[in-house]
């Protein structure tokens, strides 16, 4: 198990480096952290570098904190021990942070360039299309001049002034019939009239 000190340390670097909280999360997830070990431990790291951020702030208008002493008086060759132990525990966890920003960053850049190259794709293709339309419009203007349009303007013309002169025959033709067959219904019933006298 990783000593819980040295990872608040390391999170705190993290956290002043700029380190978003996603990324020292999955850090912590590959050293093998739980994700509530995870969110604990950076709580207490972000609770302890805003307490740093007020002893800074309170050195600046000249006046101290003082520190909590240590229950366990330990001599400097034990502190240096300790020291050198956490900075290769920390140097280790940042090395491997660095790796994985650097891998997610290659695999980022990896998905842009191919999201690009298939853009380019794409626009090559529907410029080709494009092209093709133009010249099957060009080759339609060409092959209708103006002198084909005007005699089909002559045309659709001549075709409409014989449907009014059908329409008008036709016309002319159902008042005929319509007179005929009355004419037709009075000889008849003047027909029946004769027969039922006798």
């Amino acid at each position: 198990m990783v000593d819980k000190e040295v990872v608040v340390k390391t999170i705190k670097k993290m956290i002043d480096s700029g380190i978003d909280d996603s990324v020292i999360l999955n850090t912590l997830a590959d050293l093998g952290l739980s994700s509530e070990d995870s969110q604990e431990l950076l709580s207490s790291a972000k609770e302890g570098s805003s307490g740093k951020e007020e002893k800074e702030i309170d050195e600046e208008v000249g006046e101290e904190i003082p520190e909590a002493e240590t229950k366990d008086e330990s001599t400097e060759e034990d502190i240096e021990e300790e020291n050198d132990s956490d900075s290769y525990d920390i140097d280790s966890v940042i090395k491997k942070t660095s790796a994985k920003m650097k891998e997610q960053l290659a695999e980022k850049d990896s998905t842009d360039s191919l999201r690009e190259q298939t853009t380019q794709l794409k626009l090559e293709e529907q410029d080709g299309k494009l092209d093709e339309i133009h010249q099957k419009i060009s080759s339609l203007h060409g092959s209708v001049s103006s002198q084909d349009l005007t005699e089909l303007k002559k045309k659709v013309f001549s075709m409409e002034k014989d449907v009014t002169e059908i329409k008008k025959d036709l016309k002319e033709a159902s008042a005929r019939i319509n007179a005929m067959h009355d004419i037709m219904k009075k000889i008849l019933e003047t027909n029946r009239k004769i027969l039922t006298k006798r």
